[in-house]
């Protein structure tokens, strides 16, 4: 079990690189919101957030909160959390 969360630790901590590359397009694309950066360059999981909006009133609430929030806000913050919780994870376990 060690060595899984070892490996699971080095994964968050690398595995998360992309959301680096979609926080600096964000970026040099200019002040665009999260809604406007998934229709226009991630459509793919588009849909799939729109039908997890369509569940339930919370759920359209809080992902139309989400939508609001400038996209490299959330890609930095995303690359964040994993990036220390693989840190915590590696550290702890290795």
């Amino acid at each position: 079990m060690t060595n899984f969360l070892k490996g699971l630790g080095y994964f968050l901590i690398w595995g998360d690189f992309y959301l680096l590359f979609f926080a600096l397009h964000a970026f040099v694309v200019g002040p665009i919101n999260f809604e406007e950066h998934l229709q226009a360059y991630l459509n793919v999981f588009f849909s799939v957030i729109e039908w997890f909006k369509s569940l339930n009133g919370l759920f359209q609430a809080y992902i139309e909160f989400i939508y609001t929030l400038p996209a490299i806000f959330l890609y930095l913050l995303r690359f964040t959390v994993s990036t220390s919780i693989g840190i915590w994870l590696v550290k702890k376990y290795a």
